[in-house]
């Protein structure tokens, strides 16, 4: 959690020092996502396709590059691990599967969703964003899609204090087949964002 509240206060500074000048806190919330060079996360994802609705408990250590994820429930299949290396999914298992219905598709699977959440996060194309009331908390809601898939909508409530994630959907076609519960976001290693501003990165 300490990493989590040393994040959470960069986002501060960060804010604050901006010489009087109004910064979109979407720019830079992604401008810090896009930083993250490493991180520890868990969250509860109900996925849903056709006529089943399944859901599960994940952790993941994520970095751009590649990312392992581990099933922390239903008990028959914790422990389970997969990686997702540029968008290419491989389970650690070949006999189970954790797609979710006839999902069957790597970007579809539940275990991509939450690299592919960071990734939109960090370099998504923007669609909409607003502030929100979710719970007790006040929200930033970013709404992107990504450039190899834009029939993908990823959306994320981030607190608009801290920045951290609190929930998200994916959405395919018009139709939400991932909902996330976020329990955890740790950063555990983050380049500065003084070396390569977020606007002249290419995604």
């Amino acid at each position: 959690m300490r990493k989590a509240a040393l994040f959470a206060l960069m986002m501060t500074l960060l804010l604050a020092a901006c010489g009087g000048e109004e910064r979109d806190s979407v720019a830079v919330l992604q401008q810090q996502y896009a930083a993250v060079e490493a991180a520890v996360m868990e969250a509860n994802i109900t996925c849903h396709c056709d006529d089943e609705v399944c859901r599960y408990e994940l952790s993941c250590d994520y970095t751009p590059v590649c990312s392992t994820v581990t099933v922390l429930a239903p008990e028959e299949l914790a422990g389970i691990s997969a990686s997702v290396k540029d968008g290419v999914l491989t389970l650690s298992y070949d006999d189970i599967s954790l797609d979710a219905g006839t999902c069957t598709e790597a970007a579809l699977s539940p275990v991509t969703v939450l690299p592919k959440l960071m990734e939109a996060a960090a370099g998504g194309y923007v669609t909409e964003e607003s502030r929100e009331h979710l719970d007790d908390r006040v929200c930033i809601r970013m709404t992107c899609d990504l450039q190899d898939d834009t029939q993908t909508v990823y959306t994320t409530w981030f607190d608009e204090g801290s920045f951290l994630p609190v929930r998200s959907e994916i959405a395919c076609d018009g139709q939400v087949i991932h909902e996330v519960t976020w329990n955890r976001f740790e950063v555990t290693e983050q380049r500065s964002t003084e070396e390569e501003p977020a606007e002249n990165r290419t995604t």
